[in-house]
């Protein structure tokens, strides 16, 4: 494998670990005069919204300081020109990806939209510390970073959710005109995480100050991270077991319900609800997280049921989880299709995701369900709501590791 395709695969997996492998595709293609082109290295994909990546791998060889300049203004112009491309071309035609489980899915033309383009530059003779140089791009109405292998990955460790990462490179674009090299994103990723999710007022004059803030805080707060990591997996392996239908989901599936199974082929209902969990921010999964091992240990204590269901702050989506001990699988799902209406009457929303585990042997996977456009409700909806999910009043908000507060609307 060439070191430039070994380096996009690396990125890739790096990436899968905390976006899904369903949502990170490696060099996506399309037809241009009945020819197959490539419309980049990488394409991250949240709902209907695509990073654009454009990777650029060093020949190895140790440059002067006036050649690596040189070597970056070339690269950082090439990978932000092929980027612009794959914007525009991805707006145009429709293009063939394979995600990361090796799965073929087509995007027809305007299908996606392009958030930002990422020219990410492998500059391992020189991984750390501020290198500029003339970092000119092409003009381009959608947002072109640039980046150096090492500051992108951290930026994906450290916000560690593909929502969190979109919400930082639409904010990032307003400090563009500020970077006068690579390697220089640790200020900017200090201000965004300790000081204004905006990025207003960010200035490069700080940046000491902002690098010291930086280190302590990742040094006060490792066993945080790590502990936030564990947390937000609860839902990232929900997501992840998305991939597979259950191969005997006929066998246990309740009678009534039998025709809301998908054939094999499809999959898009699946699909749609990995796309919803995995759309939240980090903090919202960790405080799931959090409230799914407690549920767990309780429910496998006192062999009762519990759940809980959450409504992310602006989001017209609500998540239910219930825990079952001592129940058929049968009856787990017949229990989540009617825990899901009544919390979506209870939230007063349309669509929403419910899943199911089994407190007593976590090998039996996790059964879902997911409603969509959902107006009409029965009195027994009504009543469940009512019972099992009653503090709908006062939205809450997590911070980075999880914990909560109710939201105060800003004045």
């Amino acid at each position: 494998m060439q070191h430039g395709h070994l380096l996009e695969q690396i990125i890739a997996d790096f990436n899968s670990q905390f976006f899904m492998n369903d949502f990170v595709f490696l060099n996506p293609k399309y037809l241009r005069e009945k020819n197959e082109k490539e419309l980049c290295d990488l394409l991250l994909v949240l709902n209907d919204e695509a990073i654009v990546i454009s990777v650029k791998g060093t020949d190895g060889e140790p440059k002067s300081e006036s050649r690596l300049s040189s070597w970056l203004t070339k690269k950082t112009w090439k990978g932000s020109n092929q980027a612009k491309g794959g914007i525009n071309w991805l707006s145009r035609v429709a293009t063939t990806a394979r995600n990361l489980w090796d799965e073929e899915v087509t995007f027809n033309s305007g299908r996606l939209r392009a958030l930002c383009g990422v020219t990410v530059l492998d500059c391992s003779q020189k991984p750390f510390g501020l290198i500029e140089y003339d970092m000119r791009v092409p003009d381009s109405e959608i947002p072109l970073h640039v980046l150096s292998v090492n500051d992108f990955l951290n930026v994906v460790k450290w916000l560690g959710s593909i929502a969190d990462v979109y919400k930082y490179f639409s904010r990032r674009a307003r400090v563009l005109s500020v970077l006068t090299g690579i390697n220089q994103e640790q200020p900017i990723l200090a201000y965004y995480t300790l000081r204004s999710k905006a990025l207003e007022g960010f200035s490069m004059d700080d940046q000491e100050e902002l690098c010291v803030m930086h280190n302590f805080h990742l040094i006060e707060n490792l066993e945080n991270y790590e502990e936030r990591d564990k947390y937000a997996n609860y839902l990232n392996s929900v997501v992840q077991a998305l991939h597979e239908r259950h191969p005997s989901i006929e066998s246990y599936m309740p009678a009534e319900l039998l025709n809301r199974i998908e054939p094999l082929e499809k999959r898009e209902s699946y699909r749609e609800m990995g796309a919803m969990l995995n759309a939240l921010p980090l903090s919202i999964k960790v405080h799931i997280g959090r409230r799914l091992e407690t549920m767990i240990e309780e429910v496998s204590r006192l062999k009762k049921a519990g759940c809980f269901a959450i409504k992310p702050l602006l989001d017209e989506s609500v998540f239910v989880f219930g825990c079952f001990s001592s129940l058929s699988r049968t009856e787990r799902v017949r229990q989540l299709h009617a825990m899901v209406p009544a919390a979506l009457h209870q939230h007063k929303v349309r669509k929403g995701v419910g899943v199911a585990i089994d407190a007593d042997n976590p090998q039996t996977g996790f059964d879902l369900m997911l409603v969509r456009d959902q107006v009409a409700f029965t009195e027994a909806d009504k009543r469940i709501g009512a019972y099992l999910f009653p503090n709908t009043e006062e939205p809450l908000v997590a911070d980075a590791f999880g914990q909560t507060r109710v939201y105060t609307p800003p004045e």
